[in-house]
């Protein structure tokens, strides 16, 4: 019996044990593309994360005047009394709301305003935070004609940073801006802290279009939060698809994203109330998104809306015209020179050099909408802009070929996945599979996550078990680069303090960041870019029995071949990976992360799962390497074609 054990014992490991061998002959090139992200202003991942700003309802857009709402996020200090209204003399037509404040004669000293900040506010010790706000009214100067405003902890007090301004110019007949600094000399020890404006009393004062900015990535004016910007950043990603998703098209048509609404100075910006429930300041638009995409050096796809909108509504045949005139003084906006009408606008704004872009991604979803979008709303957006600027863009359609028969044919066509770990998994060789015809048509998975476990349940933050899938999906997406051109993980952001959807692939607080394990995989996969696909044999793991899916690929600048691999089993598996026909160059390197099916990171605890990397020999040309259970991780082997 014992012998039968060994022997059962024996013939498993053997049947576990996977052979690799990677031959040196690029096959496909894989564009820079292929590892990114979508975006839109969800779970706060704009307002309140990405965006930098620190007041949250600054301007009072999009909020109803008289109601509690209105308030969000506002407190009166010392029995003033504050209102939201809307003035009747505004800043500008975009804003038309305001917040009154009366400062009573009967307070034990200066009356005032505090603001919390998007669930807190982080203060950091030598860091300089730059403000303004609009205000007019009447002040009694006897009382004297200083304000002030401070950075304080909401549960003692405690001043961290302050600052007076001369207010003496207030008046009743309209705004003044006043600006300040701040810079406080030691950190807060938490994020419960507050912005507070207090002026002497008795005074009467409406206030509009607050802000404060702590330093931003790249010192950019309006700029982005700098440790979520550097997290994004640190990925490479090689795509950044915006305004959306949902966010584009809005509840109504008259909801939609308006691209010219997010341009130019924030007073004139408007906001609107977003998809996911609560309002954009759009302080974060059509510019500031260019500029980051160019930051970080991901290839921007511009969605444009197309006559489609959440709540149901469809802009009819006879009225579509209108609206593909609005996209095609957006790609001028983007791209024309500074001769053209909408490029001259650019320029004024700060902006002469056009932006690149070659991709514009014809609505979102539009398999929610397909007959008209296959009767007359793909073909007068696809159409249009192709006359207006021939043979200059790529145009994306987002319904699927099983769904529409689209005319003029598409050659790029975005697909959307949310769906367990086994679905990924077992799509790890769609593409291999020839699900995909290699007529020329191009896809961009432009939206994919794990979003339940494998029984259904939801999962508050990505685990092990869905980046682990999420990555042999990955590998099948580098296989077959001659088909899929870009990826994108979607959602990006979650300010855990307002969510409406999860899980997400970074999750944040006012003071912390978390990188989930789908973090992890996406940094690994995106960091470690071959410029063309290496075959493999065998191809992937669906010849070989073991649950380990791999793609193989060559950096022709670095020299490198790079070897990423999911294990999605719980137990290790013994690999003996052949280099043929390379020259090696040295020893290997293997980055990885590997955890039980349910670990994740949170806020709370953000580094339970982090990258480890270890050295790996390689004689002549062979190198032997266990793959810890359930695993994402990246062989480097320096080598010559």
């Amino acid at each position: 019996m014992a012998f039968l054990a060994y022997a059962l014992l024996a013939f498993i490991a053997s049947a576990r044990a996977v052979d690799i061998t990677i031959t040196a002959e690029t096959v496909h090139e894989i564009p820079e593309t292929l590892f990114g992200y979508m975006w839109e202003d969800i779970n706060h991942s704009g307002d309140g994360g990405l965006y930098a700003e620190l007041i949250q309802n600054r301007a009072f857009q999009a909020v109803e005047p008289g109601t509690d709402d209105a308030l969000a996020a506002w407190t009166a200090l010392n029995n003033a009394s504050i209102s939201v209204i809307a003035d009747p003399s505004p800043l500008s037509s975009a804003l038309p709301n305001a917040l009154s404040v009366s400062f009573p004669s009967n307070s034990s000293g200066p009356a005032g305003i505090a603001n919390e900040g998007f669930w807190g506010i982080r203060i950091d010790a030598g860091s300089t935070y730059t403000g303004s706000f609009y205000a007019k009214g009447t002040l009694n100067t006897t009382t004297g004609s200083q304000a002030e405003v401070t950075l304080q902890s909401k549960a003692t007090g405690d001043i961290y940073a302050s600052a007076e301004i001369d207010v003496s110019s207030l008046s009743a007949s309209g705004y003044t801006k006043y600006s300040f600094e701040l810079k406080p000399e030691g950190g807060a020890p938490d994020t419960d802290n507050l912005f507070t404006v207090t002026f002497p009393s008795p005074a009467e004062v409406t206030f509009t279009l607050f802000s404060l900015f702590p330093p931003t990535f790249k010192s950019r004016s309006n700029g982005m939060r700098i440790d979520l910007a550097e997290t994004l950043a640190a990925t490479r990603p090689g795509v950044w698809r915006f305004p959306g998703g949902n966010n584009l098209e809005g509840q109504t048509v008259a909801r939609r994203w308006k691209w010219n609404e997010t341009i130019g100075p924030l007073e004139e910006r408007p906001g609107r109330r977003g998809d996911w429930g609560y309002p954009n300041t759009d302080g974060l638009g059509l510019l500031e998104y260019l500029d980051w995409a160019e930051d970080i050096g991901a290839e921007p796809i511009l969605g444009v809306y197309a006559g489609y909108s959440l709540g149901g509504e469809t802009v009819p045949e006879d009225a579509i015209q209108a609206y593909v005139d609005e996209a095609i003084a957006e790609i001028e906006f983007v791209t024309g020179d500074a001769s053209t009408h909408w490029g001259s606008v650019r320029a004024a704004l700060g902006r002469e050099e056009p932006y690149a872009l070659r991709y514009v991604e014809i609505g979102n979803e539009d398999f929610f909408a397909p007959d008209s979008y296959q009767a007359y709303r793909w073909a007068a957006f696809a159409n249009g802009l192709e006359a207006a600027y021939p043979g200059k863009f790529k145009y994306l359609a987002t319904t699927y070929e099983d769904v529409t028969s689209l005319e003029p044919k598409p050659a790029y066509y975005d697909f959307h996945q949310y769906n367990n770990p086994n679905w990924f998994v077992e799509q790890a060789v769609r593409y291999d599979e020839g699900v995909t015809p290699r007529d020329g048509t191009q896809y961009f998975v432009g939206e994919y996550a794990v979003t339940s476990n494998n029984d259904g349940s939801k999962m508050a933050y990505p685990t092990v078990e869905a980046a682990v899938g999420e990555a042999a999906f990955m590998t099948g997406l580098e296989r077959n680069a001659d088909v899929v051109f870009a990826a994108a993980y979607a959602p990006t952001l979650n300010h855990v303090d307002d969510t409406q959807w999860y899980p997400d692939l970074v999750s944040f607080n006012a003071g912390t960041v978390s990188k989930s394990p789908s973090y992890w995989a996406q940094w690994l996969f995106s960091t470690n870019r071959g410029t063309h696909t290496l075959p493999t044999s065998p191809v992937s793991s669906n010849t070989t029995g073991a649950p380990l899916y791999w793609s193989a690929s060559y950096n022709t600048d670095a020299a490198v071949v790079y070897l990423k691999v999911s294990n999605t089993d719980s137990a290790s598996i013994n690999t003996t990976i052949t280099l043929d026909g390379f020259t090696q160059d040295g020893d290997a390197k293997v980055q990885f992360f590997s955890g039980a099916a349910q670990d994740v990171n949170t806020v709370d605890a953000p580094d339970a799962i982090v990258v480890s990397e270890t050295a790996v020999s390689v004689v002549d040309g062979v190198l032997a390497y266990a793959f810890p259970g359930l695993s994402v991780s990246v062989v480097t082997i320096p080598a010559q074609i």
